[in-house]
């Protein structure tokens, strides 16, 4: 008996997989399929909005599939390990883990490491489709802050493949920084976007930023500025994936040089996503923006008794020391980064 399936490339699944599994329509009854390099993910009747999001977010299509019925599911990850962990050793537990692409990205924290395969392998069952399990080995650190990885389970491969807003890109794990948490923030910088704007993308990574922009804008041009040579070679690469080469313009180097020497008084915009220490950049991405004025979205990691204060003192005094003012626009959390740290994002005006 065929059954309602949401169709979508393999290297596409995760996205869909995770839409479909928050909006309760992924039908538990029926067992995931692979096919000549497409997954057909069992749903439930969904209404129009719905259909057209995963139409339009992730490229899915849907199609009458003949599915095999599966047992009673699982419905954690704890309840899989059930039996093979020690009371112990399941409140040490990390079951919430990162995924890009077909890549599951894991914590093993100390106690765990006997159980990592174990671990690994059960995530690999539970979510057909991953084809890898890697855990993290240490925290972003370095002067790209980069977060190494291992392969854990699966195929040995550390190259996700991640699609984003009508976008691919390439990442390569352990090697650049890259952030699918950022995504909606994403979509909202690209709704303000006015026509014939150049944006100026500091800290560009492997392109998210710029190649969002350049898809879901009516932007004229981006800088993209990145000093990490792996994710340069992302950049490019995914500019090329996503054909818009002649929209975005790749700077190769520290932004404290790129900025007076390239983009000084160039941008409409400017984004400076920097995972940690952007307020040591703040006059930099203030002398992007053109003499009759532009705006800046900051994003800073912060305690959470104290979110906005402090940030918006740093970006004012660095205004002042630039010569310029700055008015501020919106302020929000963008995300719950530790029990006592959260990231937030500040928009302001430079005039």
């Amino acid at each position: 008996m065929k059954t309602f399936a949401a169709k979508i490339p393999a290297i596409d699944a995760a996205g869909l997989h995770r839409f479909l599994a928050e909006k309760g329509l992924l039908d538990k009854t029926r067992s995931v399929a692979r096919e000549g390099g497409f997954v057909f993910f069992p749903v439930n009747k969904m209404g129009a909005v719905a259909k057209k999001n995963a139409e339009k977010k992730f490229g899915a299509k849907f199609v009458r599939k003949k599915l095999a019925a599966r047992g009673k599911p699982h419905r954690s990850l704890k309840e899989y390990l059930s039996g093979r962990l020690s009371k112990k050793e399941f409140s040490l537990l990390v079951s919430s883990f990162d995924s890009l692409g077909d890549i599951a990205i894991i914590e093993i924290p100390k106690g765990l490491e006997k159980k990592e395969k174990i671990i690994a392998q059960a995530i690999l069952e539970l979510n057909r489709n991953f084809r890898t399990v890697c855990k993290k080995t240490a925290a972003h650190s370095g002067e790209f802050r980069v977060e190494p990885v291992k392969v854990v389970a699966g195929k040995k491969s550390l190259t996700a493949a991640y699609r984003e807003a009508g976008c691919v890109f390439k990442i390569s794990l352990g090697k650049v920084f890259f952030s699918p948490r950022l995504s909606t923030e994403r979509l909202r910088i690209a709704g303000q976007i006015k026509k014939g704007e150049v944006v100026g993308a500091l800290f560009a990574g492997v392109g998210p930023f710029p190649i969002v922009f350049a898809k879901n804008s009516p932007m004229e041009k981006a800088f993209a500025v990145e000093l990490n040579p792996e994710a340069v070679k992302n950049l490019k690469e995914n500019l090329r994936q996503n054909k818009v080469e002649g929209k975005i313009e790749v700077l190769e180097g520290d932004v404290r040089k790129i900025v007076p020497q390239k983009l000084a008084g160039l941008c409409d915009r400017v984004v400076m996503p920097l995972p940690k220490g952007g307020e040591h950049f703040l006059r930099e991405a203030i002398g992007c923006i053109k003499p009759l004025g532009g705006i800046v979205h900051f994003y800073d990691f912060v305690d959470k008794k104290d979110m906005f204060s402090k940030t918006i003192g740093k970006i004012k005094s660095a205004a002042r020391e630039c010569g310029r003012a700055a008015t501020i626009l919106g302020k929000k959390k963008v995300r719950d980064f530790s029990p006592q740290t959260v990231q937030v994002v500040i928009d302001f005006l430079v005039k």
